[in-house]
């Protein structure tokens, strides 16, 4: 089964996806804006995106995409998000959301990842975040 139908079929308990989810926590927060280059394994996102009050802005390049939630980040002082497909383009954030940690711009990043079921097999657009990403990453409080 795909990813996608097996996403559309796993609704949690309260009949909802969990993109739905995260966008409904996201719209909560304050975000107006998510920049980003769509992909595959952002699909579901895109879609919540689509019916929510959050403006999906689609930028040419995961880096620029990343400095732009940076600036709106910083200009309005709100969170503000950035999203991308998995593989190669999750590391392309890496420089913007370095940028934005560094000036304590409040930006969350949304990575995808490929299938489960591709794990482990050298799949092309895997990527595992791990060191990449942990000098960057910090957690709200």
């Amino acid at each position: 089964m795909l990813w996608q139908e097996w996403s559309q079929q796993g609704l949690n308990a309260m009949g909802r996806l969990v993109a739905d989810i995260i966008v409904e926590t996201l719209q909560n927060a304050g975000v107006k804006h998510c920049y980003g280059i769509v992909g595959d394994t952002l699909n579901l996102i895109a879609r919540s995106l689509e019916k929510s009050e959050i403006e999906w802005v689609s930028v040419r390049h995961e880096e620029a995409g990343a400095f732009a939630a940076q600036a709106e980040a910083q200009a309005a002082d709100r969170l503000t998000a950035v999203a991308g497909s998995c593989g190669p383009g999750s590391l392309q954030f890496i420089n913007g959301i370095f940028e934005a940690n560094r000036n304590r711009a409040p930006v969350i990043l949304i990575a995808s990842q490929i299938v489960r079921d591709e794990l482990g097999f050298d799949f092309i657009q895997r990527w595992t975040s791990g060191r990449s990403t942990r000098t960057v990453a910090s957690s709200a409080t």
